[in-house]
Parts: structure tokens; sequence; C-alpha cells
């Protein structure tokens, strides 16, 4: 089984949480430690929140500000180093938004997600069918020659839950994302696929769906996505998606109010793993053998 390739978006965003740290530890200013190493205040902002990179050069100068050890300093090069590396997604940088690159870089490094996906079965889970027909429909202003990279990279994306360490996802599905036809036909090979992924012994994908018959909850809206990562200076994100925009969502008490609103329905009101199943089966056998 492939070993997950490091994510240069992690790399430079715990490379900045570390750099905010040691400056704040001496209790000096974003503005004025800039202005010392000669950065501009935006670019120093953007360093410390892991979207800008730094030169070896520059990082040696705030190592040097903020009196940190050798280890330390190591430890911060080498970040530094991995944050320059390439990754797939980078290939695709003129199809998406920086803000979805910079999440498709935070997934990549993720632990752990939790999804809520009222509408449609979300893109780790999707067979290449069922993603290439939300994709045409995704937008009016999709090109045709865009499909394609844009079906690889959701493709690309599944292989968090096959390489090694496995992502773990815990997904809640509303019944209507079994029941819409997407893809006519490609809906009942995509139910196959949810059964399948989700039937494994070592299957790391918990499913909850809740079903029509569930009263108001937390979650009634649009989707959303946590993520979270073993790496403790790391805090969990939101990622929340609209039919057109999307955005990465840090603040506290938005990810606290998501969390729980998200474990009160996957644990009181979404079906359970086996009774999750049990419906999507019976969902499979209405379609009938044809689809």
């Amino acid at each position: 089984m492939a070993t997950r390739p490091v994510s240069s978006t992690l790399q430079a965003w715990e490379l900045g949480i570390r750099l905010r740290q040691a400056r704040r530890d001496l209790g000096l200013t974003a503005t004025s430690v800039a202005k010392s190493v000669g950065i501009a205040p935006s670019n120093f902002s953007a360093i410390e929140a892991g979207k800008r990179r730094i030169t070896a050069s520059k990082l040696t100068q705030l190592a040097e500000i903020y009196e940190l050890t050798e280890a330390e300093r190591d430890l911060l090069q080498t970040l530094r180093g991995n944050a320059e590396q390439r990754n797939w997604w980078h290939d695709y940088s003129e199809l998406y938004s920086e803000e979805f690159l910079r999440f498709l870089g935070i997934e990549a490094g993720a632990s752990g997600v939790r999804v809520w996906s009222p509408i449609a079965v979300p893109g780790l889970l999707q067979t290449s069918e069922y993603a290439r027909a939300t994709i045409r429909a995704g937008s009016p202003y999709i090109k045709p020659v865009d499909v394609g990279p844009r079906l690889e990279t959701r493709l690309a994306r599944q292989a968090l839950l096959e390489d090694e360490p496995r992502l773990r996802m815990d997904v809640l599905l509303g019944e209507a994302a079994l029941r819409q036809k997407v893809g006519g036909p490609a809906l009942g090979r995509q139910l196959d696929r949810l059964i399948e992924v989700c039937s494994r012994a070592d299957s790391t994908v918990d499913l909850h769906v809740v079903p029509f018959a569930a009263d108001a909850h937390p979650l009634i809206g649009g989707p959303l996505t946590m993520l979270s990562f073993d790496n403790v200076l790391l805090p969990d994100l939101v990622w929340q998606e609209t039919a057109i925009t999307g955005n990465l969502i840090d603040k506290p008490q938005v990810i606290r109010e998501c969390s729980a609103s998200f474990d009160e329905v996957f644990e009181s009101v979404a079906l359970d793993t086996a009774r999750s199943l049990e419906l999507v089966q019976q969902i499979r056998s209405e379609l009938g053998a044809t689809s």
C-alpha cells in the first residue's frame, strides 16, 4: 500500500504557526518584526497564516530575532524546505481558486474528516461516472475541456482512503443524496460503491444516513466538512461550500458549534451504521439491476 506524501500546504501552515508563537512569546508585534526583516506587513501576516512562503535567509533572520535554539532553527528550516515541495494539486492551479487549492492541500494532510452532505455523495466517495455528472452540472461556466482535469482532481483526492495513514471519515448523508438520480444509471453503481467501501472489514469510513422521516436538526441547510489533524499544533478547520464558492473557516467558536451540531446529528438523529447500510441497500434494490 502506498504512503501518503507530505503536504506542502500543511508544512507551510505549521511553519507559520510556530513563527507566530515564537513572536508572541517575546511580546513582539507583527508590524515591528516585519519591518526589522524587510518584509511587507501583509506578506508577513500571510507567512504566519501559512499562505505565503518565506526564503531561507529571511527565516534565518527571524530565528535570530526570536532567539531560537539550534534544534528549533533546524525544524523550521525543514518545514520551510517541505513547504517548497510541489504536490499533485499544484498541477491544477489554473482551474481553481487559491482557496480551493489550499483546501486540497489541507485535506491531503488531514487525519480525519467529518462530512455533512445533504443532497450529494461526497467527492471522496464518488465513482468516476457520478463525479463526471456532478462536474458537468456544477456550473454553466465550466468549459467542456475542463471536465476531464476536474474529474482527475476529484479522483486523485480519493487516494487518501487508500494510502497510509488512511483518512478517517465520519459521513452524514441526507437520504436525498441516495435518491437523487445523478447521472441516471450511474446512481446505482454509486450506491454499490458506498456499500462496498463502508462494508470492508478494515474500512475507515463510518456512514450514517439522516432519513426523510427525521425531524428538524441542527445541520439543516448546506453541506460542510470539518478537518482534523494528528499534529496538536494544527487546530480543526471547517470547509463550507456553496454552489459557486468555498471557504476555509478557522474561527474557534464557529468550529465548536459545527462540531457540536455534527455530533448531535451523527449520534442522535441519523440512523446508525448498520441501519444506514440497510437503507442504502434497500434504495439500491429499488433501482433494479439495470442501474
